[in-house]
């Protein structure tokens, strides 16, 4: 008499070897869509004849600007436009960075690329000192592209960021192309407001592997109000399918690093929840269910927030009133939480979240 006669005598239930072998097999809970073995970036499988007509493109958008929706027209070779930046980039930190999602800044860092200038005028910026006052060094797009090497060589961060990169795209093309020649083999992120052009897209086909990209707000009236873009809702969503197009739902190696994809940050505002709702509820049905989102918990009152209101009409005093003061605040969790549920009701899934286990959240 084998085992499992005399276990069905005795009333215990056996399972089949097949059955325990499914059953103890290790199951990663991701699906292998996300998950690739390697990864080249898309720089590196230009040809020669695309690198020269993305040079020739770059150099023609500098000399009559329309690569963001400002639309200046100006020839940054002789003048500024609202961003105030000419043909060089003006760049206030390059150094590896640890402040990003996981995915992005992993172990060694993010290569960041901090940008000064930009071409919105946010009034809750969280980086008004970068942004809004433009301090940092001029670089001419081949020293900008010497940098990145330094930070792959030197820095051995997993990327190379390029934040607020919406005002200067021909001259981060050029650095691109330019590192390509130096040796340059990290994927490239574009770290953006969404306010982005079309034609600013098409230039970086090609050239970016992450797109990761704001959606800040929802209505038309906030973002006039709060973004000075009363035209920034329809040109993200535009930019965002685009940026959707190109390189499709965020990917990652083994390792928990993203290497190509989108990657879609909000960041909740006071008071400004419902607009996230309906942000989560686009995500998830015009770009992708399987949209990789961090619904961004850091805000704090900045910029022009909170400060006092000047001087009244009939000069008596300074009153005591503040600038935006529906803003002057913390989110709440509440708000937070409004967000997040609609965004797991709307069918998204994926999202930037510290992992119930040792490693990344991929």
């Amino acid at each position: 008499m084998n085992i499992s006669s005399i276990a069905r005598r005795i009333g215990i239930r056996t399972r089949s070897p097949a059955t325990l072998a499914s059953q103890c097999r290790r199951r990663l809970h991701l699906a292998p869509p996300f998950l690739i073995d390697d990864y080249i970036p898309r720089y590196q499988t230009l040809s020669s004849r695309d690198e020269a007509k993305k040079r020739s493109l770059a150099y023609a958008h500098l000399r009559k600007c329309n690569l963001c929706p400002r639309q200046c027209g100006v020839n940054r070779f002789e003048t500024t436009g609202m961003c105030l930046i000419g043909d060089k980039v003006k760049v206030n930190v390059i150094a590896p960075h640890f402040g990003e999602e996981p995915c992005i800044q992993g172990h060694n860092g993010s290569g960041a690329v901090f940008m000064s200038g930009c071409n919105l005028r946010c009034i809750f910026c969280q980086n008004f000192d970068i942004s809004h006052q433009r301090n940092g060094m001029d670089l001419t797009s081949e020293e900008l592209g010497e940098w990145y090497m330094k930070l792959q060589e030197v820095g051995k961060v997993h990327n190379i960021n390029i934040v607020t990169p919406e005002h200067v795209v021909p001259q981060v093309a050029l650095s691109i192309l330019h590192a390509k020649q130096l040796g340059l083999r990290l994927p490239i992120v574009y770290n953006t407001s969404s306010f982005d052009s079309l034609e600013s897209l098409v230039l970086m086909d090609g050239l970016v592997d992450i797109y990761l990209a704001d959606f800040k707000v929802w209505d038309a009236k906030t973002a006039k109000r709060l973004l000075k873009a009363d035209d920034y809702v329809p040109t993200a969503k535009e930019s965002i399918k685009a940026m959707q197009a190109q390189v499709g739902d965020l990917r990652f190696t083994a390792d928990g690093i993203a290497k190509s994809g989108v990657l879609i940050r909000h960041l909740v505002m006071p008071g400004k929840e419902a607009e996230g709702v309906e942000i989560m509820k686009w995500l998830a049905s015009d770009v992708s269910s399987d949209c990789f989102v961090n619904i961004m918990e850091q805000y704090r009152p900045d910029a022009h927030v909170g400060k006092k209101k000047k001087r009244n009409k009939l000069g008596d005093g300074v009153t005591q009133e503040v600038r935006y003061a529906d803003l002057d605040r913390a989110v709440t969790d509440n708000e937070i939480s409004v967000v997040r549920h609609a965004a797991v009701s709307s069918g998204l899934w994926r999202f930037n979240e510290s992992p119930k286990h040792d490693g990344f959240s991929i």
